[in-house]
Parts: C-alpha cells; structure tokens; sequence
C-alpha cells in the first residue's frame, strides 16, 4: 500500500514538474501577424485581396507563377481599376 502512495505521488510531482509556467511561452503555430494571419500555417496579408493568403492558392486563383517575388508583387499593387464591387478583384469572386 505504501509503495501504491509513493509511485502515486511521484507521478504527480512528474506532471506538474513538466508544466510550463513561463508566462512567455507561446504554443507553436498560435503566432497570429498584425492582421490576424496565421504565418505558421502559410497565410499572408495581401493588400490587393484584402484578406489572409495562402501564397499557393492564390498563384493557382490569380493565374500567377508559384514563386514568392510573383506572388509579394501581385498582393503590394493595388489600382482602384483593378477593383470591381461586383466581381471581387480582377474577377477573381472565391471564398474559402
């Protein structure tokens, strides 16, 4: 019976041994940019489409090569012609 009491009170002290109190600690893949995107999940701000993006996606929707400069230039050039109240930007009307 002791040695039931002593291994329960080692498992215990185990767990709360391995807790975190750190009040700096963040858990991977919460880190949220100043728009609210989720970098860890592979979305950005793109300025033109006002919303998160997943570079990729948006490559395939905007019929834009898959590379990073492609994809940084297509989101950073905002032209009021390019912005139809109708049919979304440049006629790309998707919704995830």
């Amino acid at each position: 019976m002791r040695l039931k009491y002593g291994l329960l009170t080692l498992l215990v002290l185990s767990i709360t041994a391995c807790s975190n109190s750190d009040p700096e600690y963040k858990p991977i893949g919460g880190d949220r940019d100043e728009y609210g995107c989720l970098p860890s999940a592979g979305y950005l701000w793109c300025e033109r489409t006002q919303r998160c993006e997943r570079s990729w996606e948006l490559a395939d929707v905007a019929g834009i090569p898959h590379t990073e400069a492609e994809v940084k230039t297509y989101c950073d050039i905002i032209d009021d012609d390019d912005i139809d109240d109708n049919e979304g930007i440049n006629g790309l009307n998707y919704h995830y």
